[in-house]
């Protein structure tokens, strides 16, 4: 018999022309590798007197990747085996499971089936077939058409001779979940049916006992007692037949949940396998997966090392069986230290004080810096001041000099009213220039009385035209800052052109801008390369205002022209 593949699936199908390799020879060492036997015996109810046939004796070979009959499944065969039971007048030859026709099965190495007693001599007289889950023929009968050499020796035929060849049936497979039985009959006696089968059942690894490195001594003692006690596996008992241990179910317990000291817990399986990479596991956590690892540390057992505290499920399956799995769910419980709460209150510390110093520096720096800039601000501001200080005795002296010469003219009148009004724009001058800054209101007002009173000496005219955007009572502006300005273009601009000199002065808006420009239309006071003693004062004021004034600045420029001088004051950012 053959296997053969349809559609994927691998189905028990008539003999054609071949058997298995290892069954063309010799059968030595080489299938024992391969595959283990199971058979069962004829009745031992004593033959008919002059019987002329053989007894026929079905073999079957199959894998020896996994034993479930071991110490710990003490049960005498998968429940799916009741239905292949036999009375206890068949005595059992071979195999693990007694008083039953059926072995159990678990990967996708083909079962074959052999047939002692029938060789090519006899073999007209039997016939074969296989059937289905014991309902669907899938082998009709049929002749037996190969051979083998035998495996088991000190057999004989009914004539006392040795049996030296035996029949080959084929080799068959099944899903697990089904079953194949092969029968032979005897076509002389045709109510005997000699029948054999194989059931391929639904298997993954379970967990019968848990470990740690603190259980040590209770998991050594119940792999010596296992490995003493199992009869069946590839190499029989081991080495500790001799040695008497005492029972260990009192040993065999489950543990789900395990302290942070065992968390390297060893997983105690109830099968045997024939290699440690047989068994194949997933550990997951959460959305965390391993994927799946084939075992690397002994047939029986399972280990984890060094799991962090969290909920696990440990999946398990056959290497030959994938699509069969179990889930073992535990749980390494945490240390008071590495507990959520635990974390998120030495997060919260560590943030707080994270944050104390970062704080505590960022305070001294900044009152260091606070420090820094208040002595400057002292300094700027006495510098200020003392500019400033400066324009009073100029404004005073340029007032004088005007009182001076209405004297030198006769002009005793206009001397009391000059010097009236003088006085109380000295009186107010010298009251707003104690402040750094006045409302725009205050500042045009002091010019416009400064402007009365040279406008009495010289006869010139101005004028002062304010934007309608502007709201001067809301805007503040450098106190005096103009007056030198302003004195320049009255004394070296319009001051001898009587009538026809014209000073104007203007404030504009220009985005967030305060513009104001000083135009006369004199002869000019700048040559670009020299300033008077007031615009130099002027300069020096305006730069200490810019080291002062946080997010605004102060520009100016002062342009000659044809038609007079023109002194353009920027403050800048002034609206905001």
């Amino acid at each position: 018999m053959i296997v053969s593949f349809i559609g994927g699936d691998l189905f028990a199908q008539p003999a054609i022309d071949t058997v298995h390799p290892f069954f063309k020879g010799k059968l030595d060492k080489k299938v024992g590798l391969l595959y283990d036997f199971f058979e069962i015996g004829a009745s031992t109810i004593k033959p008919p007197k002059g019987k002329r046939y053989n007894d026929v004796i079905l073999s079957v070979f199959h894998s020896k990747n996994l034993y479930i009959n071991t110490v710990f499944n003490k049960q005498d065969a998968p429940a799916e085996l009741n239905a292949f039971r036999i009375n206890k007048s068949y005595s059992q030859i071979t195999g693990t499971y007694q008083y039953t026709s059926a072995v159990p099965l678990f990967d996708s190495v083909p079962v074959i089936v052999t047939a002692y007693g029938i060789d090519s001599s006899n073999k007209d007289l039997y016939r074969f077939r296989v059937v289905k889950n014991k309902t669907e023929e899938i082998v009709p009968w049929s002749r037996i058409r190969f051979f083998s050499p035998v495996f088991m020796h000190y057999r004989y035929n009914v004539d006392g001779t040795a049996q030296t060849r035996m029949a080959y049936l084929g080799q068959f497979w099944e899903k697990p979940g089904n079953s194949i039985t092969v029968e032979v009959k005897n076509l002389r006696v045709p109510d005997t049916v000699y029948h054999i089968s194989a059931v391929w059942l639904k298997r993954a690894p379970e967990i019968i006992a848990t470990f740690t490195p603190e259980t040590m001594k209770e998991f050594i003692s119940v792999y010596k007692y296992q490995w003493k006690n199992d009869k069946a596996g590839a190499d029989g008992p081991s080495y500790y037949g001799d040695i008497t241990l005492p029972p260990v179910d009192s040993l065999l317990v489950i543990k789900q949940q395990f302290t942070h000291h065992e968390n390297s817990p060893f997983f105690y399986l109830n099968d045997k396998v024939k290699a440690a990479n047989l068994v194949e596991y997933n550990l997951m956590s959460g959305k965390d997966s391993s994927g799946w690892i084939a075992n690397d540390f002994d047939p029986n057992i399972i280990r984890l090392q060094q799991l962090a505290p969290g909920n696990y499920a440990l999946l398990l399956r056959y290497a030959f069986q994938r699509q069969t799995v179990s889930r073992f769910s535990f749980t390494i419980v945490p240390a008071w230290y590495q507990t959520v709460w635990f974390k998120m209150i030495a997060g919260i510390l560590l943030l707080l004080a994270a944050m104390s110093a970062y704080l505590i520096i960022k305070t001294r720096r900044q009152k260091i810096k606070i420090k820094e800039q208040q002595t400057f601000n002292r300094v700027a501001q006495a510098e200020i001041r003392s500019v400033r200080s400066q324009f009073n005795p100029h404004f005073v002296f340029n007032a004088l000099s005007s009182i001076q010469g209405l004297i030198t003219k006769n002009d005793i009148e206009a001397a009391h009213a000059y010097l009236n009004d003088f006085s109380r724009l000295l009186r107010n001058a010298l009251k707003e220039s104690e402040k750094d800054f006045i409302s725009l209101s205050k500042d045009i007002s002091l010019i416009d009385h400064y402007l009365k009173l040279e406008q009495l000496r010289f006869g010139f005219r101005y004028q002062i035209s304010v934007d309608e955007k502007i709201n001067k009572d809301a805007i503040e502006v450098p106190v005096l800052l103009l007056q030198p300005v302003i004195e320049n273009a009255v004394k070296h601009g319009v001051s001898g052109m009587r009538e026809s000199g014209l000073l104007t002065i203007d404030y504009y808006i220009h985005t967030n801008d305060l513009q104001i420009t000083v135009t006369d239309n004199g002869g000019g006071y700048n040559n670009g390369s020299t300033k008077g003693h007031g615009l130099k004062l002027t300069d020096e004021r305006v730069i200490l205002m810019n080291q002062l004034l946080k997010g605004r600045s102060v520009a100016w420029q002062i342009t000659n022209t044809a038609g007079g001088t023109q002194v353009v004051f920027m403050l800048k950012n002034w609206l905001l």
